[in-house]
């Protein structure tokens, strides 16, 4: 994703600077949720920019739809995980087309500014897979389209999990992220 991608499309935000982010760029002070938006786009799609036209694109097509619920889920993010979930992903679709869970979730998670104690956190498919896999959660689908009820017991297990070990629910994520110790090379 390219500055010259989001300024040919006319989007609303600041692009961000670089191709590629670290987490602490994607949680620089900005109350624009458009700017945070294209920070977790960047953020999330690395080097690969994959989807990333067809997202743009999803956007541009409806940045009044995008203008209400961004704004909306991320504050809803800040003490309600299931329901801001629910703003962008209910009865299974994604409602700014091109976004799906695991992006969704990327954005709900970033939306907390790096706060500890944030309720939200990521779920993608690496992640499903080694809950899935590695922990025994046989009921969660690792491709996806979660619904808002297992995003929040997801949300909850790591928070508890985190607190029986004192570190935060995003260590938790980030290892469950890097593989079972089995699975690296």
């Amino acid at each position: 994703m390219t500055r010259e991608a989001i300024g040919a499309r006319g989007l609303p935000g600041t692009p961000p600077a670089g191709p590629t982010l670290t987490r602490a760029e994607v949680w620089a002070p900005g109350d624009e949720v458009f700017t945070l938006l294209w920070r977790v786009l960047a953020w999330g799609s690395g080097s690969h920019l994959r989807q990333n036209a067809r997202r743009l694109d999803s956007i541009a097509a409806d940045v009044p739809r995008a203008e209400e619920l961004l704004p909306e889920a991320a504050d809803k993010s800040r003490h309600d995980a299931a329901g801001a979930y629910a703003v962008l992903w209910s009865d299974n679709r994604s409602a700014i087309r091109a976004l799906g869970p695991s992006f969704l979730t990327k954005f709900l998670y970033f939306a907390g500014g790096g706060e500890p104690d944030h309720p939200c956190l990521i779920l993608d498919r690496v992640v499903a897979t080694a809950l899935h896999d590695h922990c025994g959660w046989e009921s969660l689908n690792p491709v996806g389209s979660w619904p808002a009820h297992t995003y929040q017991r997801y949300c909850d297990l790591l928070a508890r999990w985190a607190q029986e070990h004192h570190c935060a629910p995003d260590e938790i994520e980030r290892i469950l992220f890097a593989g079972a110790p089995e699975d690296r090379p």
